[in-house]
Order: C-alpha cells, then sequence, then structure tokens
C-alpha cells in the first residue's frame, strides 16, 4: 500500500473549534441583557466580538478562496510573466495590483502566503499584502465618503504606498533566513503543499476540490483570527481611546492612534468611518497613524501571521511596518503635510 493510501485524513479540528467559539460569543451576546444588569461588561464584549467576527469572517473567506484559485489555476510561468525577474520592478508591479484589488486586510494574508508558495519574491509579496489594505479602491471610496477630502485621501494612499514600498525594499535588501518552520503545516513542504518523496502533486482543479481546499485552509486560521479578535475585544473594553486623547502632545497622540489601529483591529474598508467619529479629539496627523498602521498590521493580522509564519519573520514584520509607519506619518506630520 503507498504512502498516500496509508496518511490519515485531516481533521478539521480548527473549524470545529472556531465554530463553537462563535456559539459560545452568539449565547453571551443573546444574553447581554442580564449580564449588564450584573454590572458586568462581559454583555458589551460579546456585542464587540460578534460584530468584529462577522465583519472579518467574510474577508477571511475571501481571501482564502482567492489563494486556493491562485494556488489551483495560476501557474508559476504566469506569475513569473505578471512580476518581472527584476526585483525592484517586481515591487512596483506589486503596488500596481495592489489598487486593483478590493481585499481586506483579513485577506491579505492568505493570499500574500499563496503568492509565495508560486514563487513570487518576498520583497514583491510583502508590498502587496501591506499595500493592498490600505490603498485599494473600496479603501479610498471609505475614506472620501466619511472626510470628504480629496486631498487627506491622498495623504493616506500616499502616506500606505511609501510605507509599503519601504518595507517591501528591505525583504530585498536584508531577506530573512527562513519563513516557516519546517514541517509546520502551510510551510513549502508541508503536507499541504507538496509529496517531496513522490514529486509534487497537482492541485485539484475542480470546483469541489477548490471548495475543499478553501474548507480545509480557513478551518486552521480560523481559531488564530478568533484569538485575535478576542484580543481586541479586550483591548476595546478595558481602553477607551477617546478618554485618553485629551492633552496628549502630538508624538503621544499618533502612538495612541496607532496602538489603536493595531489593538481595535478593525476592517480596512470601514476604519475611516471610526477614525472620523475622534476628529474633534485626536490631530489629522494621529488619525492618519491610525489609518495607515491599522490595515498592514493589527492584533488579528499578526496571529493569521503567526499562524504560517515562523515566529522570527512576524516579530521582523511587526518591528519594520511599526518603526516606518512612525516615522513616514510623522515625518509628514512634522512637515506640515497633514495638518
Amino acid at each position: 500500500m503507498s504512502k498516500t493510501d496509508t496518511k490519515r485524513p485531516t481533521r478539521p479540528w480548527g473549524a470545529l473549534v472556531g465554530a463553537c467559539v462563535i456559539a459560545a460569543l452568539l449565547i453571551v451576546w443573546a444574553m447581554q441583557g442580564s449580564l449588564s444588569g450584573a454590572g458586568v461588561p462581559v454583555g458589551r464584549a460579546a456585542t464587540i466580538a460578534v460584530g468584529m467576527t462577522l465583519q472579518a469572517i467574510p474577508f477571511l473567506l475571501l481571501g482564502v478562496f482567492v489563494a486556493e484559485l491562485i494556488e489551483a489555476f495560476v501557474s508559476p510561468a504566469f506569475i513569473a510573466r505578471v512580476f518581472p525577474t527584476n526585483p525592484l520592478a517586481s515591487v512596483l508591479t506589486a503596488l500596481v495590483a495592489a489598487f486593483a484589488l478590493p481585499v481586506c486586510d483579513c485577506s491579505a494574508v492568505p493570499i500574500f502566503r499563496s503568492l509565495l508558495r508560486k514563487g513570487v519574491p518576498l520583497s514583491a509579496a510583502t508590498t502587496l499584502m501591506l499595500a493592498s489594505p490600505a490603498i485599494n479602491p473600496l479603501v479610498i471610496a471609505s475614506t472620501l465618503y466619511a472626510f470628504g477630502s480629496w486631498s487627506l485621501v491622498a495623504a493616506r494612499v500616499g502616506a500606505s504606498v511609501v510605507v509599503a514600498l519601504c518595507v517591501g525594499l528591505s525583504m530585498l535588501i536584508a531577506p530573512p533566513t527562513a519563513l516557516r518552520e519546517e514541517g509546520r503545516p502551510g510551510a513549502d513542504h508541508g503536507r499541504d503543499a507538496c509529496c517531496c518523496e513522490d514529486g509534487c502533486e497537482l492541485p485539484d482543479r475542480s470546483v469541489s476540490g477548490v471548495l475543499a481546499a478553501t474548507g480545509r485552509s480557513f478551518g486552521r486560521i480560523l481559531p488564530f483570527l478568533l484569538g485575535g479578535v478576542v484580543a481586541s475585544t479586550m483591548a476595546q473594553v478595558a481602553w477607551p481611546v477617546s478618554s485618553l486623547l485629551s492633552g496628549l502632545p502630538a508624538v503621544g497622540a499618533l502612538a495612541l492612534m496607532m496602538g489603536a489601529g493595531f489593538a481595535l483591529s478593525l476592517c480596512s474598508s470601514s476604519d475611516a468611518v471610526i477614525a472620523r467619529s475622534l476628529a474633534s479629539l485626536a490631530p489629522t496627523g494621529a488619525l492618519m497613524g491610525f489609518m495607515v498602521y491599522g490595515p498592514m498590521m493589527d492584533v488579528k493580522n499578526v496571529a493569521l501571521l503567526a499562524s504560517q509564519f515562523r515566529g522570527a519573520f512576524v516579530a521582523r514584520l511587526f518591528v519594520t511596518v511599526t518603526v516606518v509607519a512612525a516615522v513616514v506619518v510623522g515625518g509628514a506630520w512634522w512637515m506640515g503635510v497633514l495638518s
């Protein structure tokens, strides 16, 4: 009997755990009246968590589905034609693609992983992952709707492009030694990628095959997303941003709003509306930090990245994005571009 025949079937434990957590959140949300009456903020926390989960899951599912479509139907030869061999040209191509890819930040991580497996350079894939949730048409439209200012939209897009480009080029100048742990599900030679002893398996290009692969990937990632939702909910319940903004200097306001963007883990297509609600409390430069940094790096994104990549790579990406975003937004604010 061959190795393939004796291989144990994949168990949908991730999807099962995720479904149980979502069911528990819905039950607590339904009981929020009695819980609030007892003076316990569990009801409010459940409301926030349910809303964030229901907002994130469709985009995550879409991202996983698109990633599996890329895996099944987009050949490495096609990717090589789209992304030039010149590293700098490849990064610029990723920026152009980011403008046309209407994805939320939840979708960006699965697509990033799929592009890497197809041979897209890390610098270009990183640029696309960071830029696409921040400069796509949906984000541009929502920002214009919230603020009614094309100059502010241009400032958000421009700052996001500079940050994504700088971080992407940093991966080109000093590439990480490794991205994935050997043997981890989703690694380059993990059980879902290929069977190295018998040669790489071709992906199932049928509708049922793509849907099955989508379900498996979604089930693996869902618990990490829910972990990010729980952490973000706790931050929102215990950390009233509006009350902390009063009297802060510019540096403190920028740091606080970037921290809020990380902790609140809002969908990038709706974060401009939240930023607009804080416009009377925070200066424009601090709001820009919220809208530039949040779509690129937040709690649930870190959780999704940690489910697929080495901790050292995730830590490096987090630190690089944070420092570059602070320097770019803070510098533009200091020069009066964001006043």
